[in-house]
């Protein structure tokens, strides 16, 4: 199981958001869901060898419901989930991570679509 898949597969697990997270863009929806984009990582590099195995991957995680207080709780939920993943292996047989990183949480209201949405950027560190 690569990164995005486990990412999925863990925050799936997160109440109201069973099989309601997904890559990329996804209009049309009904809220609460979560849409994600991830980085390919970048590879730890070190003079004497070059290029490991190990390398830092950074995902934007779109939290998007119809209510405030819906926000407010699944966002919280989607961080205590990825504070979880440091020091064990994600998902079914997906990396182990080592470091997890996150910023802190953009919330916004979006009038057109009439829709609440919390933006949390991460960082994980893993060895492929």
């Amino acid at each position: 199981m690569n990164f995005e898949e486990a990412l999925t597969f863990e925050l799936e697990q997160v109440p109201k958001l069973s099989g309601k997270v997904y890559p990329g863009f996804l209009p049309g929806k009904t809220a609460p869901y979560l849409v994600y984009l991830s980085s390919p990582g970048l590879r730890t590099k070190v003079l004497e060898s070059g290029y490991l195995t190990s390398k830092e991957v950074s995902a934007t995680l779109n939290v998007i419901t119809s209510k405030y207080s819906d926000l407010k709780i699944i966002s919280d939920a989607v961080i205590d989930k990825v504070i979880s993943f440091q020091g064990r292996a994600i998902g079914n047989g997906g990396p182990h991570i080592q470091e997890v990183t996150y910023e802190e949480p953009k919330e916004l209201y979006e009038p057109e679509p009439n829709l609440y949405r919390c933006v949390i950027e991460i960082q994980v560190y893993f060895r492929e």
